[in-house]
Formats: C-alpha cells, structure tokens, sequence
C-alpha cells in the first residue's frame, strides 16, 4: 500500500480528521484509559462523530485507502474499506510494531511480542503466546468467577469501582493463581507504568517501579500454581531469547479491557434481559471496543491506522445486534489477540456468574446506540433474582 498513488485528505480535512479521529485515543488513554478522558468522550460521543466523519470521506474520496498529511510525522493512511482492512491485517508486510506502540510498550514490557520487530524472534514470541493463553479451561474460568464475584451485592447498588477490583482479583488468579489474589500492589504498579506508556515515548522511564514490578512478578512465575497461566507457561518450551516472563505484563494489562468488555456487556444485558450472554459479549466490543486504533507500518514506512469503531459498525451496524459481524475488535490476520477466546470466556463467566442470582438495570440506551460509553460512570441497580 503505497501513499503516493492513494487519494489524499485536503487540508481542511486532514485537520478534521486529525482531531476527530485520531486525537480522541489519546485523550482518553491508549493504554490505561483516563477516567476524565473517557467523560468528556462520551459527553461528545466521540466514537460516533470520528466514525460518522469516516462515511462522509468515504463518500467524498472513495473507498481509499485515504492517504491524511500530518505535519511532522509523514502521511497518515486509514483504510476505509473492508476488503482493505482486511488486506493491511493480513499482510505480514505491514508490521504492528509502529514507533508509536513499541515507545508505549517499551514502559512495561519491552519483550512483548506486539513490540517485537525481528520477524523470526516475533514468530517465535506469538507462537508462545498461543500455545499457553489457547488452553484455558471455562471450567477454572467459572469457578474462579463465582468465588470472587459472590462478594458482590445480590441487591443495592453496583459500579465500577466496585466490579473493577474484583475482576482484578479474578485476573491475577487467573494469571498467576490464588498467590496472587491479595496482591494489590502489583497491579497498581502495572498501571502506573500504563500511564507513563500512555506518553509513548515523549515520557522517560520509570525504572525504579517497573525493576519491582519485575521482581514482584518473577515471585508469583515462580510457584507456577496449577491451573494458572503463569503454569502453562512454566511447562511450554521456551528458549531464553524468547523471554518467556516478558510475555506475562502483557497478559495482565488485557485483562483490564476484559472487565471493561464485561461491565459494557452488563449494560446491554440490562437493557436485553433475554439475550445471550457470550454474544453480548461480542457485542460489546463491536460496539465499544477497548483498542479504538490499530497501528501498522507499511513497506514504505508510512503509518497506517484503522479506526475499530468506524470497521465494527460498518460491519455490524448502530444497534445491539448479538450474532452480528463484528469487524475486528481483536485485530486480524497474523497479529490478532491471541488471547481473544480466552478474553471472551472469562467475560462470558464473569456475567454468567453475576446473573445467576441478580438482576440488573441500568441506564436507558437508545437503539441507535452511541459510539462512546463511560464504563466508569455506569451504575447498576441490583435486586435478587425471581424478587
């Protein structure tokens, strides 16, 4: 995919683009998402206006790709057909380790693989990654969940607060087993390198954390307690340059955009009682996903961005639709999350398991939903089942 012979943005509307499209990811947090960032989104509904600038460009340029000048940076290139979406994702040409991604990364986990740009050495990393994070067990899954999330209120009132910090105990079980269930500290130092890594590489180092984080981590790798990931990963061959405990920080920090899936997900099942539990799942990060922005580079070193929101509903349309497209809310091709099935069973019992015995209601969504949805201001009210 070459710039110079795609069409290309005026400047009126690269500089729209540019704050509608590509700013907001930013403001909100790209790798941990700020609370005052995801407000004002939603009070825009930035989502829906970047993704709505999207279908007026296409119908102005064409199908594209659609080539926006940036000043500073080289050309910018959004894909704005499926068929080219589909094209960038697979092609190993266009690689996901993009300046922009390995700075951010390089904050907590410098050996991910997402961050990897040696081919035979990422190769080698994705491998690892699918052969540990492909054998979950929905059956560890639920149990996990409905120990934890039995804490919660059968009546009263449910937030997120409240739901996030037992969706962390439920992943660092998962993880890294019932050692590390209390282990608070862990995860606030994992967030407070996200937040150094939401600055890319305009922020230096925070090397006194991340060298606890390490070591904290390493201690919890080390019991390798059955039934965790942190055990599949200790019996799956790994050589020492494939730095099998660099993988793991990259484990953890999914696991925040599953609760976000889960909680959004609640909020469709509020409003759809009947609905099916893992397509709404599905739904939710159609609908909302938690990665808004897939980078690659191209062969010729022009960045490309695909806009997820703009692809999931341009697949699957404006409405709660359980069965629907989803447009790749887990990326595709030779990077998808592979840990996508993983992510959707452990939101799917975490929502079984809450619904069990409670029923939700939550805010009123229209039926045209919005593009953007603050998962930190949703409130539920909760009563017990069949009351």
């Amino acid at each position: 995919m070459s710039a110079k012979s795609l069409p290309r943005a005026s400047l009126p509307a690269s500089v729209r683009l540019a704050a509608q499209v590509m700013a907001p990811p930013l403001l909100q947090g790209v790798i941990l998402r700020r609370r005052s960032g995801v407000w004002l989104a939603a009070l825009a509904d930035a989502d829906g206006r970047a993704t709505r600038l999207l279908r007026r460009m296409r119908a102005r340029y064409g199908d594209g790709p659609l080539v926006v000048p940036l000043p500073g940076r080289g050309p910018l290139i959004l894909p704005l057909a499926a068929a080219d979406v589909e094209r960038v994702l697979a092609d190993p040409a266009h690689h996901p380790a993009t300046r922009e991604k390995t700075g951010a990364l390089a904050h907590f986990q410098p050996d991910g693989v997402l961050a990897t740009r040696d081919p035979g050495l990422r190769a080698r990393r994705r491998a690892f990654n699918e052969r540990v994070l492909a054998a979950s067990d929905p059956g560890v899954l639920g149990e996990i969940a409905r120990q934890e999330l039995r804490t919660l209120p059968r009546y009263g009132r449910l937030t997120w607060d409240a739901f996030s910090a037992v969706h962390w105990r439920i992943a660092r079980r998962v993880v890294l087993g019932d050692g590390a269930r209390d282990d608070e500290a862990l995860t606030w130092m994992l967030n407070r390198l996200r937040g150094d890594a939401n600055w890319s590489y305009l922020r230096g180092h925070r090397t006194d954390v991340r060298s606890r984080f390490e070591r904290r981590l390493r201690t919890h790798l080390e019991r390798a307690e059955p039934g965790s990931l942190a055990a599949r990963a200790a019996a799956t061959p790994a050589d020492p340059e494939l730095h099998a405990e660099g993988q793991v920080p990259h484990w953890l920090f999914a696991m925040d955009a599953v609760g976000i899936a889960a909680y959004r997900a609640l909020a469709l099942l509020a409003a759809h009682p009947a609905a099916p539990i893992r397509e709404s799942v599905l739904e939710s990060v159609r609908l909302w996903p938690t990665t808004p922005i897939i980078l690659r580079t191209a062969p010729d070193g022009a960045t490309v961005a695909v806009h997820v929101p703009y692809v999931n509903r341009e697949a699957g349309g404006d409405r709660f639709a359980p069965g629907a497209p989803t447009g790749v809310p887990f990326s595709a091709g030779h990077a998808a999350c592979p840990g996508r099935d993983l992510a959707t069973e452990l939101a799917t019992a975490e929502l079984t398991e809450l619904l069990r015995e409670r029923q939700f209601a939550g805010p009123r969504l229209p039926a045209v939903l919005p593009g953007s949805l603050d998962h930190f201001a949703l409130t539920f009210a909760v009563r017990q089942a069949g009351r």
